[in-house]
């Protein structure tokens, strides 16, 4: 049990290697290997041991010369085997899931600062996909032992990464295996088979490693259905990578936009208890910001197309106009100071601004004493345009909901135990936002600066606006990019965020960053971040810079942004890149492994001996 342990730190050392603060990201390629040790390496071991001390139980009774009872005996073998390792295997994982849980208490130490009570959970829920793995994989190892481990591997740990990056908890799709590896090589088949095919590509290779160590270097290790697994590994690498490459080093770029990217800097304590006083202050800042990133006509500087302000950085209470009821029975909308001097200030500059602020349905002002309450039906985490001096009815509302901290997954539909559970671990915080939906009327177009000499390129953008955590949830980006692409406008990502959740945690601001540019190299296009305390950020695909500012401090940045003309192959097919290729394999050697007498193979290709 100890080993495992060792083994689940190992995986955690190296995991912590590959991501920042170090970023080496090449040790992501071993990253699970101890891991694989456990589950099979161990298991080899282990099993050796046991079948021995079942073996002197029995007294020899197996008569060797006997054709019937070197079959009765390896059947008897074989169900001992599975026995053993069903039995052993728990254990392992759960010490794996400890070790291995020295990473996450690492990385989510932001946590603490936000829920010092969901730290904890959120932590061990994490470890558990580790030991999680290793017990699969060990089930499924024993159970189709001539099934190579470069072609089990890649199944069982790029499917639980899918899964707890789309499913459970509605996706915390972060520190995946293929993160990583961003700058290097491997990331050209991000174009084609995405992040969570990447990281099933460096599963597969380490499991082909791990097999082929584990048999201790015989030739017949290497034979037979390792070959197979071999061949379909390595071309299945190779069309990824070179299709990937094509795609990103041939990119064919159209027109451009100019954009100013704001970034502020009200760190998350003062955002929530954000008093009046300081919001004054802030919001007389953000105008400042705002005005000098945007030239005057006399500088004969080329202006920005539009301007965009981090998620919630407006300081009103709501940006949209209030419907009032005057005493007459007549209706009028009216506007928060806060708002009428934003759209003073568009309306002086005349460029359309982007600004993420709480959105409702239905917002009035309900007569009462002391000159009646606000009221209204839904809020949402939202993001509006303002152009031409007023508040554009169509906006884009959140889709999917920070977990822990916009809403309780599942536990949200029982209201009284989310207030017990926020009166323990948030007090302050309120989980009462709507979901939006993605739809045409919540993409925002804009006209392209600078045009392109091809004939027939579009000359309109389509911005979709992920907030926060959206952005790293592939699925979601990939329905918005693809729906903002349907009229043939060039679409464009632009990540709303308030990254001061991380406080001063930076690494924990570099994987949301990371996060933006693997959306830009599997989707074919450039990605925008404005992020409150950073990092923010200009990303285009095919493109190895990144023009970013520091975090932790405010100020603006500007600047053409191109986009890439055509489409990839992952944004037109989605995970079926990975998924279908990894079945089919899995699917093929299977088939042949079953059709072949008298074979009992390790898992590597190799052949076991017949009992004596």
């Amino acid at each position: 049990m100890l080993v495992s342990f060792l083994a689940g730190l190992a995986h955690a050392g190296l995991m912590a290697v590959a991501f920042a603060p170090v970023e080496f990201g090449w040790a992501a390629l071993v990253a699970i290997v101890p891991l694989v040790w456990v589950a099979v390496g161990m298991e080899k071991a282990g099993v050796s041991n046991g079948a021995s001390r079942v073996s002197e139980r029995s007294g020899g009774s197996r008569n060797s010369n006997s054709e019937s009872g070197e079959l009765d005996g390896s059947a008897t073998s074989r169900l001992r085997e599975r026995l053993y390792v069903g039995r052993c295997r728990k254990r392992d994982a759960v010490m794996v899931g400890l070790g291995a849980s020295a990473f996450y208490w690492w990385q989510q130490q932001w946590v603490m600062d936000i829920s010092a009570a969901g730290y904890v959970p959120l932590v061990m829920y994490l470890a558990i996909y580790p030991g999680l793995f290793v017990w699969l994989l060990s089930r499924l190892h024993g159970r189709f032992p001539r099934v190579p481990l470069a072609v089990l591997v890649p199944i069982v740990w790029t499917g639980l990464e899918w899964i707890r990056g789309e499913v459970v908890w509605d996706g915390y799709a972060w520190f995946l295996l293929g993160h990583p590896l961003i700058d290097t090589p491997i990331a050209w088949a991000g174009s084609v088979v995405g992040a969570y095919g990447v990281g099933a590509l460096v599963a597969g290779w380490c499991g082909l490693a791990c097999g082929i160590i584990l048999s201790r270097g015989r030739i017949t290790a290497i034979r037979r259905w390792g070959t197979v697994a071999t061949l379909c590994l390595l071309l299945i690498s190779c069309f990824a990578m070179l299709q990937g490459a094509s795609a990103i080093f041939g990119a064919v770029f159209g027109p451009s936009l100019r954009v100013a990217i704001i970034q502020t800097n009200v760190p998350q304590s003062n955002k929530v208890g954000w008093t009046a006083e300081q919001r004054e202050k802030d919001f007389e800042r953000f105008l400042q910001l705002t005005q000098q990133s945007v030239p005057k006509d006399s500088d004969g500087v080329r202006r920005p197309a539009v301007v965009i302000w981090p998620e919630t950085m407006f300081p009103g209470y709501f940006l949209e106009p209030l419907d009032v009821q005057l005493p007459d029975g007549t209706r009028e909308k009216r506007v928060t100071r806060f708002t009428t001097r934003l759209l003073e200030m568009q309306g002086a500059l005349r460029v359309p601004l982007l600004i993420g602020a709480l959105g409702t349905e239905n917002l009035r002002l309900e007569p009462g004493p002391d000159g009646g309450r606000v009221a209204f039906d839904t809020r949402y985490n939202s993001v509006f345009r303002v152009e031409r001096g007023e508040v554009l009815s169509a906006r884009y509302d959140k889709v999917r909901l920070t977990p822990f901290g916009e809403t309780m997954p599942y536990i949200s539909a029982w209201p009284w135990l989310e207030k017990r559970l926020l009166s323990i671990g948030a007090a302050g915080m309120s989980f009462d936002l709507g979901k939006g939906s993605v739809r045409a009327e919540a993409l925002f177009g804009f006209d392209l600066t600078t045009l392109s000499d091809v004939p027939k390129v579009p000359t309109r953008a389509k911005l979709a606006t992920p907030i926060c955590f959206e952005v790293t949830e592939t699925s979601l980006c990939r329905q918005m990019v693809r729906l903002a692409a349907a009229d043939g406008s060039l679409p464009m990502l632009v990540n709303v965020t308030n990254d001061g959740w991380f406080g001063d945690w930076k690494p924990g601001k570099q994987q949301h960053l990371l996060a933006s540019r693997w959306r830009s190299i599997e989707l074919g296009v450039p990605v925008v971040r404005a992020a409150n305390t950073g990092i923010s950020a200009a990303i285009e695909f095919g493109k190895t810079g990144v023009r970013t500012l520091e975090h932790n401090q405010d100020g603006f940045l500007v600047g053409d942004v191109e986009f890439y003309r055509f489409s990839t192959v992952y944004r037109d097919l989605g995970d079926l890149c990975w998924v279908f290729p990894l079945t089919l394999a899995g699917l093929v050697i299977l088939a042949i492994v079953r059709k072949t007498p008298n074979n009992q193979g390790d898992g590597s290709g190799t052949e076991t001996a017949k009992a004596a």
